[in-house]
């Protein structure tokens, strides 16, 4: 198992799991292949020889302290294994480096949080997401395509204080 930065070789098989997974809330080629290379994206991919297993995409700007979890994925035959897990906190990770001032600053730490929505009904990812830290603070009705209401939900997370070393 590899991980690694998604490229534009992934976008065929993020394509087919997105069809099969989010059916009309799928993302399409050409939504996936803008996020793969915005620069306002942390786009992520657990890999098995060259077979996507699950991807992760984050959005935010830089000097927002906001990444909305855009779209998420683990192969159903993969999932209970901690392909998910891991790349949620790669993606953590990474956004601690994205929202880190300059190295000649210094620094008092500060927060960012992460976003997503889900479905009312995906009890499992409802579960896997207060699982790994998050809380529901809104609901939106109607807001997919079926009907569903969404559950917004965020994670806080500190970063770390970086000492003046003068």
């Amino acid at each position: 198992m590899r991980y690694r930065r998604a490229s534009l070789e992934d976008v065929p098989q993020i394509e087919e799991m997105e069809e099969e997974y989010f059916a009309e809330e799928a993302f399409g080629r050409r939504q996936i292949r803008y996020l793969i290379q915005s620069p306002n994206t942390i786009a992520l991919t657990a890999c098995s020889n060259s077979k996507v297993l699950g991807y992760i995409m984050g959005l935010g700007r830089r000097g927002s302290s906001v990444v909305r979890i855009y779209t998420f994925c683990v192969r159903k035959d993969y999932r209970r294994k901690g392909i998910g897990t891991s790349l949620l906190h790669r993606l953590e990770r990474e956004c601690q480096v994205w929202f880190r001032p300059q190295a000649d600053k210094a620094s008092k730490g500060g927060v960012f949080s992460l976003i997503l929505e889900v479905g009312e009904s995906n009890f499992a990812a409802l579960k896997f997401y207060k699982d790994n830290g998050f809380v529901e603070f809104s609901r939106i009705p109607g807001y997919y395509t079926d009907g569903t209401t969404a559950i917004r939900m965020r994670k806080i997370i500190a970063l770390p204080i970086s000492v003046d070393s003068r």
